[in-house]
């Protein structure tokens, strides 16, 4: 166990910077390698046939050297239920910011964080904004959501005036507070409480622990992003408890039987 030992001592003095990740990325293939069928064209286009096909359409903005978009990609963007959603009400659309096109939509939408992600209605609406890693069942949420619901919110990006429609104050109290509820009710369902087993700088890394612990354990096993003064950090959960008594006594059994230093997240 002195391996993991060793592996705990030194990511906690490892610092990385975005621009050190992106030379690594840079040697990674750079293709998407998800399960989902992300349209190839333009960005008009693919909105033109979610609004012809009568689907909602999600928009994704990436880059190669994103190392929590090339996170989604290995996990959130393989899991069956967000492919299933997205093949039935989505028309999904990946915007590459480093491209002539993808940089002028990052301009026109304001995107300052990678990765962001649109949703628009089947109307060509914008009705979600997100600026976060999103692991499969917060995206399974977010989808399911939209797609059950008739996307009636309107969300505005930074930047974009209202393109005209004659809302009244009224209207737009009554959207924003049916938003608002929309979050509440998206935290209360997905909290829950997980056993924090590692934290590293690089994804790679994170997957290899995984792969090392993985045939110890039957508990379904998580990497999420986290982000702390521009640097990201790649955390590796074990389990997910209801409460955090139950997650507390899962880290005490895994100090005291694995000699696995462990914290509840």
């Amino acid at each position: 166990m002195n391996y993991f030992k060793n592996i705990f001592t030194q990511t906690a003095l490892l610092f990385v910077f975005a621009s050190a990740y992106a030379n690594v990325e840079a040697t990674l293939p750079t293709e998407p390698s998800s399960n989902i069928k992300f349209y190839v064209g333009s960005f008009n286009s693919a909105k033109v046939k979610a609004q012809g096909e009568g689907k909602l359409f999600f928009v994704d903005f990436y880059a190669n050297w994103c190392t929590p978009c090339k996170w989604m990609e290995e996990s959130t963007f393989k899991d069956n239920k967000v492919v299933e959603l997205m093949e039935e009400s989505y028309v999904p659309y990946k915007v590459d910011i480093d491209k002539p096109e993808g940089y002028e939509l990052k301009k026109k939408f304001g995107v300052r964080i990678l990765p962001t992600f649109l949703i628009f209605n089947k109307d060509g609406e914008l009705v979600e904004r997100v600026e976060e890693t999103l692991d499969a069942q917060k995206l399974r949420n977010l989808l399911e959501f939209h797609a059950g619901n008739n996307s009636k919110v309107i969300v505005r990006p930074p930047n974009v005036k209202p393109s005209g429609q004659n809302k009244t104050v009224e209207d737009e109290q009554e959207l924003a507070e049916l938003y608002k509820n929309y979050k509440e009710k998206l935290s209360r369902e997905t909290k829950t409480f997980n056993a924090q087993i590692g934290m590293f700088p690089d994804y790679r890394e994170a997957y290899s622990y995984v792969n090392a612990i993985r045939k110890q354990f039957l508990e379904p096993i998580l990497v999420i992003a986290d982000y702390r003064d521009g640097v990201t950090f790649y955390k590796v959960l074990l389990g997910q408890f209801q409460t955090i008594e139950e997650a507390n006594s899962f880290c005490k059994i895994l100090i005291r039987d694995h000699e696995i230093q462990a914290i509840v997240h």
